[in-house]
């Protein structure tokens, strides 16, 4: 039985306390109609919003302080809800507008595939709900949503899951992110660096997922359990139980698999104008996070659309590009050399387990490090070569190194951030850890000047 836990005890969820999602309601009440569907009461009896009320933002303004009597979402109702033909319709103009989608339809006729499990999306009024107002207040997510989707199932299809187990893929990669609405919109929206409070509460989001699914009636366990691990990775670094690939349902890592895509290709390669290709090197160096065939699959869909690549660097400017691709990978060489000796100097016998995570990211790295081959010697010794010129593969292999090592400083800049943080927060114990950690991130400081 899945046990469902939050790790932000100071804003644990309460499906009658009102809470983000009631803003959200009213932020879009006026474009889809929305409306009490009955008195709406306060866990105190007062009356505070009258049957057929609208849902507007001085209405919510009312309801939210107080903890009511029946859960919101089972008091209000939608006039314009998104129709299981209307989410076709979303997902085929997602396809008609992306160059990967489109490929891949081109050799494989995906539209078809798909098509048969918008019915069902029809039997979950909540999650009709739910995704129809994520349409309006928040059409990032709900964009990034049908990606989600579109990826899950063709993983699905491509590992020859059955029609019940395809189906689940789809209902979980669907609802994967619904607990987003629930969470604050000022932590969202932050521009500034989260906290660490931040950073536990938009974990809480696989938790109210995972609970509103549990709401809805004839949903299945398996889709629950997705919903509830899709931020879980095979070697123990996710959330929100830190959980291996024993303990992982295949529904859960492939959604996990397919929302790691998007928010990578979203996040940082799509305002660079790169494909989608770029992605699958970064998934292929953090391979021990994924179950090893989901990324092999995934690459396999990749290659058969016979997408074209686009090179970033181009002819005369080769030259220039690798002096600076050299000169990086030397000092993030060097970089990785001052955080792997200072984390592995301080031993793993100290039992502290604030400590214990920082050496589990190095681990990890390390193990990224040596898989992708990124700072062997072979590897800067063809990048200086002068027979690179007449490479036919050349720019293919130059950019993936350079999409490596973008991912590399990805994770030495977290890496530096949970040490400093680590070190401001006093929670170490002898006063050794601080002087190694503080003068490991002193002579990168160096580095950079």
């Amino acid at each position: 039985m899945l046990r469902l836990i939050t790790n932000n005890k100071s804003h644990a969820y309460d499906p009658l306390i009102p809470d983000a999602y009631l803003l959200r309601l009213a932020s879009v009440s006026q474009q889809c109609g929305i409306f009490s569907e009955d008195d709406i009461y306060s866990a105190q009896n007062v009356l505070l919003a009258p049957k057929n009320s609208l849902i507007t933002p001085e209405l919510a303004a009312v309801i939210l302080p107080h903890p009511l009597q029946k859960q919101l979402e089972q008091s209000i109702y939608l006039e314009a809800e998104i129709t299981a033909t209307q989410l076709e319709q979303n997902f085929i103009s997602i396809l008609q507008q992306d160059e990967l989608l489109i490929a891949v339809n081109e050799h494989q006729d995906i539209v078809s595939i798909i098509k048969p499990y918008f019915i069902h999306y029809e039997k979950f009024p909540l999650l009709k709900q739910k995704l129809t107002v994520m349409a309006f207040a928040m059409p990032e997510l709900f964009a990034r949503t049908i990606y989600c989707t579109w990826f899950s199932l063709l993983i699905a299809k491509e590992m020859r899951f059955s029609e019940l187990g395809c189906l689940e893929v789809f209902l979980a990669a669907l609802s994967h992110d619904i607990g987003m609405l629930h969470l604050d919109i000022f932590v969202l929206d932050k521009k500034s660096s989260l906290s660490p409070e931040d950073w536990r509460h938009i974990q809480e989001h696989v938790y109210i997922g995972a609970s509103l699914l549990r709401q809805m009636p004839n949903m299945p366990h398996t889709v629950i359990e997705a919903v509830y691990e899709h931020h879980e990775r095979c070697d123990g670094t996710g959330y929100p139980t830190e959980s291996v690939e024993s303990e992982l349902s295949y529904a859960g890592k492939i959604v996990g698999l397919a929302d790691s895509i998007i928010a990578i290709y979203h996040n940082r390669f799509k305002n660079q104008q790169r494909s989608w290709r770029d992605v699958i090197p970064v998934i292929q160096m953090n391979a021990p996070a994924y179950f090893f065939r989901h990324d092999e699959i995934l690459a396999v869909i990749w290659r058969r659309s016979e997408m074209p690549f686009k090179n970033v660097v181009q002819g005369d400017r080769l030259p220039e590009f690798l002096t600076e691709l050299v000169r990086e990978r030397e000092y993030l060489n060097a970089w990785f050399e001052i955080l792997k000796e200072s984390l592995v100097s301080l031993g793993f016998t100290h039992g502290d387990r604030h400590l214990h995570a920082l050496q589990n990211v190095m681990l990890h790295l390390s193990s990224s490090v040596k898989g992708s081959g990124i700072f062997d010697a072979d590897e800067s010794d063809w990048l200086q070569s002068s027979d690179l010129q007449r490479d036919k593969d050349a720019y293919r292999k130059i950019e993936k190194a350079h999409v490596q090592q973008q991912e590399i400083i990805f994770h030495l800049q977290r890496l530096n951030r949970m040490m400093q943080l680590y070190i401001d927060s006093d929670d170490f114990k002898p006063m050794k850890i601080k002087e190694v950690l503080a003068n490991a991130l002193e002579r990168i400081d160096k580095l950079s000047r």
